[in-house]
Order: C-alpha cells, then structure tokens, then sequence
C-alpha cells in the first residue's frame, strides 16, 4: 500500500573532465649510468695454513680520485673515523682488521692463533672518473725468526671487477701484486746491529682505474 522508494534527485558527482596527465613519452635526458667497482686486497688463498711460509704480513688498500681534493680518501682510517667519501665504502672481513693480513705460525706449537683478513672496498658513480687504487706493505718493527720465517716472500693480489658493464668483468685476471724475492726481506741490520727496513724491499704499487662515460674501465700498473 506504500509508495515505492522515491528515487535519487541529485546526479551523481561528475566524473572529471579533464584528462589525466599524459604519461611521458621521452627517456630522461643525461640519466645517470650505474658504474660500480669492487677491489679486493686478500692473499691468495682461504686458509691461513695453506701459506707457502710460516710467519706475518699485511698490506692495507686505499684509493684516491684523480683529480678530486687529497682529503678525499677510501681506506681503513677513514672508515674507523667516519671520514668515507660518499663515492666509496670500506669493509674488513675481520671487523676488528685494519689491512689484508696473515698470521700463520707453526700449529704444533700455536694452536688456533693463525689470522686471515681482507679488505673490500666498493666505488660508485666511476663512469667517467679515474681512480688510483693504492697497495702498501706494512712494516713491521723487525724480521721476526729470518731463519725460519719467510713471510716476505708473500703477497697480498689486488683485484677490481666492474660490476656494472656487460661485457667487462674482472679488470685483470690474475689481479696485481708487489714482486717477492726469497732473497729480499723486508730487513736489514743496521751497523748498530738493529733491524730497518730494507731499502730494496718493493711492497708498494699503483692500479690506476680509468672509466668511460659507459663505464668501460681501463688500467696502468705503477710500482712504486
């Protein structure tokens, strides 16, 4: 007997008259290009037992734009003081480890005391820049059993990969290292009978990193 449900006299709200924005049609101009490098310092094997020698050695890595401010350095010290350029980063295996090091000493006698660290550092943004990776032997305050010890007959090897371009991985596929000689420490004794570094020991050296615009990197070896 009721009438029925009157129905809406309102319209419904509009529906929008204007077009939604076009979606672009054009890439951006001048996109950046992702161009990534990593170097690792490590010795060439996984185990400090599997040493050729009993004995220390370290060398620390650090790396420099050419062309940029001196202040601007990859390494060790400027990760403990939180002083990284925004280009890099710096990572130890060892988060204790300042430097690619090896401990590796005679287990008969020293049980679980051996040591292996690296180092790996990462740069970003290199298409178009140059950068000098940097390798260093540290001395330490004398050679310690020359006799027995020839732990100056090791090396850390030094290798960068592009991880960024197709056709370009691992810069060098042997990676670089300072020359070793079974006859050369790393000391000498003095005329007072005490230890100083042997000017003749070679353990520093250069990898200079050029990358194109496309990221395709080349590379110069300076031994220092």
């Amino acid at each position: 007997t009721k009438a029925p449900t009157k129905a809406p006299t309102k319209a419904p709200t509009k529906a929008p008259v204007n077009a939604p924005t076009k979606a672009p049609t054009k890439a951006p101009v001048n996109a950046p290009i992702m161009c990534t490098l990593q170097a690792t310092l490590a010795f060439p094997f996984d185990d400090p037992s599997d040493a050729p020698y009993y004995g220390y050695h370290a060398c620390n890595m650090k790396v420099t734009e050419v062309g940029a401010s001196s202040d601007d350095v990859c390494s060790y010290d400027s990760s403990y003081y939180e002083t990284l350029p925004e280009w890099c980063t710096y990572e130890n295996s060892d988060p204790d480890g300042d430097s690619a090091y090896i401990a590796n000493l005679d287990d008969y006698y020293y049980p679980d005391v051996d040591i292996l660290t690296s180092e790996t550092i990462e740069i970003f943004n290199a298409a178009g820049r140059t950068f000098n990776f940097a390798v260093s032997h540290y001395f330490f305050e004398a050679d310690y059993y020359p006799d027995e010890w020839k732990d100056h007959a090791m090396a850390t090897v030094l290798k960068i990969n592009n991880e960024s371009h197709e056709s370009q991985n691992a810069l060098s596929a042997d990676g670089w290292s300072h020359p070793v000689d079974i006859d050369t420490p790393t000391h000498i004794k003095n005329q007072n009978d005490e230890w100083e570094v042997n000017p003749d020991y070679q353990g520093d050296f250069i990898v200079t990193v050029a990358c194109d615009d496309n990221c395709l990197c080349s590379t110069s070896y300076t031994l220092l």
